[in-house]
């Protein structure tokens, strides 16, 4: 369900369900000439440019919302000018907007994505275990069911390294390409939430929020296919986006 926002007296409110927009707009609070915004749009809008509010078109001495300052959030009172009209604001979107050439990716997209990861890691992992095996383990990988306290040991061994091997994995390729490889099969980047590029902080925060979309039954992944702004639960917590399409030349 999308969320709306408007701007009152200079003042940015929201956020709206869409049947609490209708109330406002029913008692008069917006009217064609109030700025809105929802997830899709690149930047505030009247609302009476927004066809499926129903309300008139915005008063022709309105400046062209085209004008409007996207760099910094102001709250300052909107001004009136005789010669021109009131004055619009420079209001930041309420929740940073991604690039429009580079649509948010879909659950399905991602989770296929994520299988070649899995895929690539797993062999990964093997090559790890087997050098475990090797140098500690008279070149077996022993059994849980056959010698627990052997399986034990050989975990706690393992199992860094595994740890590492990913967290390197995905440092490298999110830094350098902005995805995995599985993602960049597909097309797909992680980004801020702003568009720019995550940082080292962000890439190792991301990694382990996205063990909590695991250890929820993977309901932190299938959040994806629910959310206006297709973000899992380690999206929201790290403040990402996985969008579609590559980076243009900075």
């Amino acid at each position: 369900m999308s969320s709306w926002y408007y701007v009152k007296d200079g003042e940015r409110t929201g956020p709206l369900r869409r049947e609490e927009l209708n109330a406002r707009i029913t008692e008069g609070a917006i009217t064609g000439d109030t700025l809105v915004w929802t997830v899709g749009m690149q930047a505030w809008i009247c609302a009476g440019a927004v066809t499926e509010l129903g309300l008139p078109p915005p008063l022709p001495t309105r400046r062209d919302v085209s004008e409007l300052d996207q760099r910094e959030p102001d709250f300052s009172p909107i001004m009136t000018d005789a010669a021109v009209g009131p004055t619009i604001p420079s209001i930041a979107p309420p929740s940073p907007l991604i690039a429009p050439a580079h649509a948010l990716a879909g659950f399905r997209i991602r989770a296929t994505a994520k299988i070649v990861d899995l895929f690539i890691l797993y062999g990964f992992g093997l090559i790890v275990q087997g050098l475990v095996a090797v140098l500690l383990f008279d070149g077996v990988v022993p059994g849980m069911l056959e010698d627990w306290d052997r399986w034990t040991r050989f975990t706690l061994v393992a199992a860094p390294i595994n740890v590492a091997v990913v967290l390197a994995y995905t440092m490298y390729f999110i830094r350098r390409h902005e995805a995995t490889p599985g993602k960049r099969l597909f097309g797909l980047r992680v980004v801020r939430a702003d568009g720019g590029r995550v940082s080292r902080t962000c890439v190792i925060g991301r990694y382990f929020a996205e063990q909590l979309s695991v250890l929820t039954f993977l309901a932190g992944y299938v959040m994806a296919a629910f959310d206006d702004e297709k973000r899992t639960l380690h999206d929201y917590l790290c403040g990402t986006r996985v969008v579609r399409g590559l980076r243009e030349k900075e």
